[in-house]
This record gives C-alpha cells, structure tokens and sequence, in this order.
C-alpha cells in the first residue's frame, strides 16, 4: 500500500525530512562561509571577489539545472531523490577534506580550486533537493496541516542558514591552522543527515512515464507558461521571487552600509547582523503556519507586505543606531514568514500533481533570476547616486609609493585581511601597516603613568583628532587578476590614499591598472531602504491586481482571528483557471467571507441583503461590499436583479469565481433565473460548496468552520428549479458527510 499524508505533524516522514533538510542547509552555508574565508586566508581570492564568486558557484546550478532537477522529482519518487544527495552531501564533503588536505601541505592552489569546487557542487545538491523537497509536502502531509507545515519547514530552513553561515565562520577561525577538521565536522553532519532522510517513507513518482526532456529548454517555457496562465500559481511565484528578489538587494545594501561604518565593519559582523532577517524568518514562519489552520490563509499576505514595509522604514530611519537597525531587521524576517508561507503553500497546494517538482524548479529559477535582477538594478542605482551626486567623489593622492612588493602580512583574527604590507620603492623601504585609533594611541599611552591621558595630549598640543579614527589597506584589482591570487609578493604595485570620515584608505593596485574612482556612500544604503520599502508597496499592489481582495481577506482574517477555526477541504475540485459558479448555502456577509477567504482565486458573492446583522465589522462589511460580495435587496425588483446578472456576468467573463446562494426559498425563481442567463452566456461549470459551523452549540468554544468544496455537477441545457433542488441536494450530502467524517479528515485541532 502506497503512503498515505498524514493528518498531522508528528509523523517519522515529516520528521525525517524536516531533519535531513536542517542538516542540508546547514552544510550549504557552512561549506559556502568556510569555502570563502579559506580563499581569502590564503590569498586564493580577494576578499571583495570571494564575496563576489562564490554566491554565483553556489547559485548558478539552480538555473542550469532547474529543468532536470524538475524532471527527476517527479519521474522519479521524491524520497529518491532526496536520500540520493544527501549521499551526495558524504562525497562533496569528502571533496572539501582533500581540498583542506592538499592546502596544508603547501598544495593551496589546487585545494582552493577543490573547495571553490565543493561550493559548485552544494549549489547543484540544493538545487534538485529543493524541488523534491517541496514537491514532497503535499505528498507527506493532508491539506489541512500544509501550511503549519510549512511554516515549520520555512522556519527551519533559515534557521540552518543563520547557524550554517556563522558555524562556517567560526569553524574556520577555530581550525585555522588544521582545517581538515572542518570537513571532517561537515562530513559526520552529512552522514547524520543522510541517516534521517532514511526516515522517509517511500513515496510513489507522481510521472513515472515521463520521457527525458531532450530540450532541456522547452519544460522550462511550457512550466512558465502554466504557472502564469493560473492565477493561483502566478500570485505564488510572483510572490516567493519577489522575496528572493528583497533578500539580495538588502543583503546588498547591508554590506555597503558595513562598509562604511567607522570602524568598518568585517565580513562576519556584517554577515551576523544580515542572519538577524533569518532568525526574525525563523520566528515568524512557524507562528503564520499555525495562524492559517487549515487552509492556504491568503490573508496574511498583505498583512506581511504592511509589516514588512514599516520595519523597511524603520531600517532606514535607524541606519545609525545599530541596536535599532537589527530589532527593525528581525521584524523584517518576522513579517516575511507571514508573506512567504502563505505562498508556498499555495504553490505547492496548486501545482498539478504530476509536475510539482518541475514546478518548483521553475519557481527556483525565477528566484534566481529575481537575485540577479536585484544585482543588477542595486549597481544602477549605485550609478545613479553618483551621478545625482548624492554620493560624492572622495579626492584621492595617487602615487604616494611606487616600487616592488616585499612582504604580505595578514591578520589571522580577521579572516586573512591584510594589517601590513611592505614596498620597496626606488629609493626605501616603506611598510603600510593596517591600525585602528586604539593601536595608535596606546601605544604612547602604554609609556604614560599619568591617569588624565586625554589630558596630557591636550598639554602637549596633540589632540585626539589628530590620531587617525583607522587606517586600512585596500587592494584595487580586478576580478580575473584576482582569480589567480590578487597582488603577491614581488609584485610591482602602485599605492594611493584618500581619507574618509576619520579614516585613512591605502588602496593598492597593480601597475598598469587605472586608478579607480571612490565616493562616499555614507548616506546611500538609507535611500537603498527607502526604496525597498516602496517596491514592497508595489509587489503588493502587483498582487492585488491577481487577487483584488487581498485586504479583505486580512480584515476579516484579523477580525474574527479567534470567533472559528475555519478549514477547506477538497480544493483539488476547484478548477485552478476558468469562471466556475460555486453554488452554495452561504447567506449573510460573515458565511460569505468565510467561504471567499478558503478559496485562493478572486471571489465574489451574490448576497441577498435582508437588514439583519452581518456577523462582522461596519469595516470588514463596508471592504466586502467593495471587492467580494454583489449586493441585491431582498425587497429589489427586476432592475435590482438585473443590476446583480451584470454585475455576476462581469465577473465570469474576468475568469472568476461567483458564489451563489440556492437555498433561500423565497427569491429561489430569481436565483434560478439569474443561474440560468449566467450558464447561458459563459458556459461556467456548478460547483457545490457546503459552509458551516459544525458544534456552534458548544459555548466556551470557538465553533469549527469547513468549507467543503464537492466534485463539478453536469446540469442540463436549462437551469430551472429542479436543478436548483438538486444543486441543494448536493450541498446537504457535503454538510452530511463533513459531519460524519471530519475528525477522519484532521477536523480535531
């Protein structure tokens, strides 16, 4: 018997893919940190060109491959796929072992190039375990326990990247001198990991007759044309890229601004403070998969968006104030969970059955392309700034030395930066040392007894000022010149100066490279901010357009957040594209809503206005008016009903879904009329839909809300009142089957 989903979390499969993907992203980021700081340390890499290469080794993978990673989650079955590369984790770290091996025996070329590989091929191991990863979700759990699933799954997944990115760190600070204990740590890691993904259950290929792509280009385009054709799957894509899209523009940003503090900050302090995005992912992530119970609560989603843009503002006005400026960075992490699971859900809730994996790999993709995007449009407004001057040009001294490289000394506490650096001149010898103020002046206070030092720089008319706040040395080379290592000894090197805030820069170069232009961009990483802030206000009024009542959704979610605990079941019957009526007994705005927010397309209600209470808000009822409910007074004549068909075809023919409700008795010809002219003019299937309270009785308790959505009927040519009594007769035996079988579909919570 194949392998059922189960009804809730705690189940060896889920958890054994929780832990087999925990430990895979751990490695992902710890082999990527360490890989850097190694080719740094040793000189393989410039520090500015490690930061630049490796995240395009460890992410390039993701589009080479995307459409075979696609392919191979769903022809073959995804526990395959995902003991596989854990296996493969064993051997790439094995690879990382040698490459430390062959370093420390004075071979640091080839085991640098060895690690950089490692690094490539991590990438390539994401870039197929996410796909059979996510693909596995809706196979593993029941739609109802989806989203607190993926919260747990999201929250995990950036918790391994905060702790991969700094264990990375400081594994290789610690085994500097022996870093082949660090594969060995990664390797045992590995194995741990590759033993839990034996946890999964063994689930079926959802395409196992599908043929091997020959053109690997051509899924590609076909997936990109399916996801945007559905609604659903657009939104998510959209959505989840324009995440990926804010997480490399920010990061960035937040190196820019590390870059001009004073002291500036180093590689991994800067690095720690961006991980603080995760961790507040790592919060937020679990607490929306719980909030959603058990439905894809789309509500969330602008409420993230609206979180995220206040804590992007908060960024920006706090860049000064570094405590401010991470409590502002968590709160973005926070209120990103709430917009990512949502959305994750839906993609995998949506993606049809026999290509999720091809899916997701697609949607891997876009992310891809959504970072390089972010790449790109940070260095043109980079350009911009300049050329509005809104950083301007530093002066620079040029030439203060000429002459031939004598000696490299490098600062082991700082991840191999460079704190010295001798020249050898036409004339001397000259050493350009890297200090900070402290080095300067203890030194001579070091020779005081006296306890006003302060003091006594005054007496002898040195003030503080005078000492330099830092000096630090830079290198000026290019990307292919540091492919081969930078600036080495013996090396003919040119040395300028240019002073920044308290700050004296020695910026070498290689002779023959033209000196580059500095400029201060003090001020920039605030407009940076600004402007995510207001491309969050767009992605979320780019969303809006997919799904027009977002807002309500959020309204009436947050207002009636403890009132029920609503679930939908059977959302594979509703048709992910098309206009369909959802013929169905909700009646007053509250049963309206309820059902609109359990589906994922644009929804609207024909709702029968009778004067009574509407269950919810004068705001949430005056918001449903506008985006999802069509309004016709009980007491409406002919003109009114004819204003509702309009409005109800309007909504057909926009490819949506219309909501009708067949059991009130007393206007029963004009709904059936109204269903009649609708089905006459656009063709749109009937779907019942039963919603309701199953024990409102109970008092303390908040009542359990389904909305279940039943297989597409096949009505006659003419919609006449028979057809309405069959319509309700459908509704009655989902409200009867619900009520016999809920606890047995995850109905206990």
């Amino acid at each position: 018997m194949s392998y059922q989903p189960a009804e809730n979390l705690n189940n060896r499969t889920f958890v054994g893919l929780i832990v087999a993907q925990f430990l895979a992203g751990f490695n992902d980021q710890a082999i990527h940190a360490a890989a850097m700081f190694y080719a740094i340390h040793t000189q393989i890499l410039s520090e500015a060109s490690a930061i630049t290469l490796m995240p395009i080794l460890f992410y390039s993978p993701w589009a080479i491959f995307c459409t075979l990673a696609g392919h191979c989650a769903d022809r073959y079955s995804k526990t395959t796929g995902l003991q596989i590369w854990k296996f493969a984790e064993i051997g790439i770290s094995l690879v990382m072992m040698a490459g430390f091996y062959f370093g420390s025996i004075g071979m640091s070329n080839l085991g640098g190039w060895l690690i950089m590989v490692c690094v490539f091929l991590m990438g390539t191991h994401a870039a197929f375990f996410a796909p059979a990863k996510y693909g596995a979700m809706p196979e593993i759990l029941r739609d109802h326990v989806l989203s607190r699933g993926n919260g747990i799954l999201e929250s995990t997944t950036f918790l391994a990247s905060i702790l991969g990115t700094v264990s990375g760190g400081l594994l290789f600070n610690y085994f500097r001198t022996n870093p082949i204990m660090i594969g060995v740590i990664l390797l045992v890691l590995s194995i741990i990991g590759s033993v839990a993904s034996l946890m999964i259950a063994r689930l079926p290929a959802s395409s196992p007759e599908k043929p091997f792509p020959i053109n690997l280009f051509k899924p590609l385009v076909e997936n990109l044309k399916v996801m945007f054709r559905s609604r659903p799957l657009a939104l998510a894509v959209l959505g989840i890229a324009f995440f990926v899209f804010m997480v490399a523009y920010m990061r960035a940003s937040m190196y820019m601004h590390g870059e001009t503090r004073n002291p500036r900050w180093d590689e991994q302090k800067t690095s720690l403070i961006v991980a603080t995005v995760a961790l507040g992912v790592g919060l937020g992530s679990p607490l929306a998969g719980y909030l959603s119970g058990g439905k894809v609560e789309l509500g969330l989603v602008p409420l993230g968006c609206v979180g995220m843009i206040v804590a992007l503002l908060s960024s920006a006005f706090a860049m000064e104030h570094t405590e401010v400026l991470v409590g502002a960075l968590i709160a973005i992490g926070f209120f990103s969970g709430y917009y990512m699971v949502p959305l994750y859900t839906l993609l995998q809730h949506r993606a049809p059955k026999k290509s999720k994996g091809e899916l997701v790999a697609t949607s891997n993709f876009i992310n891809v392309t959504g970072a390089i995007a972010a790449s790109v449009l940070f260095n043109v407004l980079v350009q911009l700034a300049r050329f509005a001057n809104v950083t301007p040009e530093i002066p620079v001294n040029d030439k203060i030395a000429v002459g031939f490289v004598t000696d490299i000394k490098q600062d082991a506490s700082k991840h191999g930066r460079i704190e010295k650096i001798s020249i050898q001149t036409a004339s001397k010898l000259v050493d350009f040392e890297a200090k900070s103020k402290v080095d300067a002046g203890e030194r001579l206070k070091q020779q005081m007894e006296r306890d006003d030092f302060h003091q006594f720089l005054k007496d002898i008319g040195i003030p503080d000022a005078e000492f330099p706040d830092q000096e630090i040395i830079d290198f000026d080379d290019n990307f292919f010149d540091s492919l081969g290592g930078g600036i080495k000894t013996d090396d003919k090197v040119i040395v300028s100066t240019y002073e920044r805030r308290g700050v004296i820069h020695y910026l070498v170069r290689k002779d023959g490279q033209t000196l580059k232009r500095i400029f201060d961009n003090e001020s920039l990483p605030r407009y940076l901010f600004f402007g995510a802030a207001l491309m969050t206000v767009g992605i979320l009024l780019l969303l809006c357009r997919k799904l027009p009542d977002f807002f309500t959704r959020m309204c009436f979610w947050l207002g009636t957040l403890r009132a029920f605990r609503l679930k939908a079941i059977g959302m594979h019957n509703l048709p992910t594209e098309g206009a369909v009526i959802l013929v169905t007994n909700c009646k007053e705005t509250k049963s309206c809503l309820q059902l609109v927010s359990a589906t994922d397309r644009t929804t609207k209600a024909v709702m029968v206005d009778d004067g009574k209470a509407n269950g919810v808000g004068p705001i949430v009822a005056a918001l449903a008016r506008r985006s999802s409910l069509i309004v016709v007074k009980a007491d409406a004549g002919p003109e009114g009903w004819l204003s509702t068909k309009r409005a109800a075809l309007q909504t057909l023919q926009d490819g949506h879904l219309l909501a009708v409700n067949v059991e009130d008795a007393e206007h029963a010809d004009a709904i059936a009329g109204l269903v009649n002219e609708l089905r006459q003019q656009t063709g749109a299937p009937l779907l019942p839909v039963f919603c309701g309270a199953l024990d409102a009785d109970n008092l303390g308790v908040s009542p359990r809300v389904r909305v279940v959505f039943g297989e597409i009927l096949t009505p006659s040519t003419v919609f006449d009142p028979k057809q309405l009594t069959e319509c309700k007769q459908a509704i009655n035996k989902l409200g009867v089957w619900i009520r016999d079988n809920d606890e047995s579909v995850g109905g206990a919570h």
